[in-house]
């Protein structure tokens, strides 16, 4: 019987780590998130724009609209969630949980979504700060959200 023989073998992507020079991990990151806040305005115009679907949603009131709220508010939290967003991707978690736990009860409350909404467009035009403003229209979101009992 013949004795076990290992072998190293040496990637090209190990070649290249190995070698010296390049960036550090710090400005990688530095330089990343410089791209990344190249982006903000247009998100939080894109966000503006979510928003204002939303308004026009709440104005209709139409029954069939209860999926496309849900989806509009995922997309709007999508984009929030890049950014530090603070208040208003609370505002719209929130509002996604109360489109799903009013669906999954098979009782819509145009009201309790136009709060929300209310309290989104609010939170945008005000910068996104978290101040005591926003504190206080989160705790009313949490009460709303509060009144219906979690999907199942």
């Amino acid at each position: 019987m013949s004795e076990a023989r290992t072998f190293k073998v040496q990637s090209g992507l190990a070649k290249q780590l190995a070698r010296p020079g390049g960036r550090t991990v710090d400005e990688a990151e530095r330089r990343a998130a410089q791209g990344l806040a190249s982006h903000r305005e247009d998100t939080l115009v894109a966000i503006g724009r979510i928003i204002g679907e939303l308004e026009q949603a709440c104005a209709a009131a139409e029954a069939g609209q209860e999926a496309h709220v849900y989806e509009r508010a995922a997309t709007l939290i999508d984009l929030a969630g890049f950014f530090d967003t603070g208040p208003l991707y609370e505002a719209g978690y929130s509002l996604c949980e109360l489109s799903d736990r009013m669906r999954g009860a098979g009782v819509w409350k145009w009201p309790a979504v136009e709060v929300h909404v209310k309290a989104l467009r609010l939170i945008h035009a005000g910068g996104c700060k978290a101040d005591d403003n926003a504190a206080v229209l989160l705790q009313g979101l949490r009460s709303v959200l509060g009144a219906f009992a979690p999907a199942a």
